[in-house]
Formats: C-alpha cells, structure tokens, sequence
C-alpha cells in the first residue's frame, strides 16, 4: 500500500532531485503541490500528498507533448 503523504526526504526520493531543488519547485512553480505543515511551529514537520504529486507528474508530461 502507498502512503498517503510524504516527508521531505522521501518526496526527494521519490522525485529523484536534491532538497534545494525540491525547495525551488516549491518556490517558483505554481503548479507544483504545496507542501502541507503539520503544526504551527516552524520546526513541524512538512508533507507532501503523494497523489497531487502524482497528478503533477501526469500534467507535466502532458503539457511536454502539447
């Protein structure tokens, strides 16, 4: 079974890119999923939903072939 929501790392992992870059896809594409925070503090822990990842990735390589 496929989780739900992702970590950090693993939506890392799971993108094939480094932190940083995930951080800039974060920052500079409006269409990239925003990250859900788990808490109000600033050290909460940060999620990503594996199906609007999943959604993206479809979009993306749609719009490649358009």
């Amino acid at each position: 079974m496929q989780k739900l929501r992702l970590t950090m790392n693993e939506t890392c992992h799971f993108l094939s890119v480094q932190r940083d870059k995930l951080n800039k896809m974060v920052k500079d594409d409006p269409s990239f999923p925003r990250p859900i925070k788990e808490g109000a503090s600033r050290q909460a822990a940060v999620y990503f939903d594996h199906s609007e990842l999943l959604d993206w990735w479809e979009d993306k390589k749609k719009k490649r072939y358009c």
